[in-house]
């Protein structure tokens, strides 16, 4: 098993921190909290062992164009064609999500977006070439060989079948090895821990989180940064 790192815990214990404060608990509750989970996981520990997850192994091939190939899905080019099936999946909250600069709070325009020569957009199809969701590379620095990764789901009727993760990791696979990036990052607002630990397995590491970055509808909320470094894989 991984060694769990500081950064993770204090992510998760940030983000439960924040759910109890919304749901109104007292310095009396929290102290229960704890020791009702210390409790549990005496209990559990002796019960069963951890289950874990291996990290996602990346093919290192150099060359990949567009389409892209996995086992249930492709990656194609974006083209002209898409963008009003795109702007009807941005229309629910995850797709307003992906709009969000994670640095500002501002809404992104899709259509900038798109027409910058810093961002590189993809669709993700079902192999019967159905689209189901978008995945891009946000600005690309080609000196610094680095790039900040979104995607989304935007057919509601295929999230939760794992797509995401499917097409992230060929995504990340075009990135590092064909446009030679060296640094894949993302950034969220999701700080539970369901989503650190499908980050992780794709390799991301924690690098901070910014407590009440960005405000959004009168809300403050924190930002997760995760990244992935090449030289990580490499030297595996």
């Amino acid at each position: 098993m991984s060694k769990i790192t500081d950064e993770t815990i204090q992510a998760i214990a940030s983000s439960f921190l924040k759910q109890a404060k919304q749901y109104g608990f007292s310095l009396n509750d929290y102290l229960k909290f704890t020791n009702v989970l210390l409790d549990e996981a005496l209990k559990n520990s002796s019960e069963q062992k951890p289950q874990t997850k291996e990290q996602v192994k990346y093919d290192n091939t150099t060359g990949l164009k567009l389409p892209l190939q996995s086992e249930r899905l492709t990656i194609r080019e974006f083209q002209k064609k898409d963008i009003s099936l795109v702007k009807k999946w941005l229309e629910d909250e995850e797709g307003k999500s992906f709009l969000l600069s994670r640095l500002s709070g501002d809404t992104e325009s899709i259509d900038e977006l798109i027409n910058s020569e810093f961002n590189l957009f993809g669709i993700i199809t079902l192999k019967d070439k159905t689209p189901i969701g978008l995945i891009a590379y946000l600005d690309i620095d080609t000196a610094k060989k680095k790039a900040e990764l979104r995607k989304m789901i935007g057919n509601p009727n295929q999230r939760g079948k794992g797509f995401g993760n499917e097409a992230s990791k060929i995504w990340i696979e075009y990135g590092l090895y064909s446009l030679d990036l060296e640094k894949i990052y993302l950034t969220t607002f999701n700080t539970n821990i369901k989503n650190i630990r499908i980050n992780e397995m794709l390799g991301f590491r924690i690098e901070g989180l910014m407590r009440n970055e960005v405000k959004i509808n009168g809300e403050h909320q924190d930002i997760l940064k995760m990244s992935l470094l090449k030289e990580w894989l490499d030297t595996k």
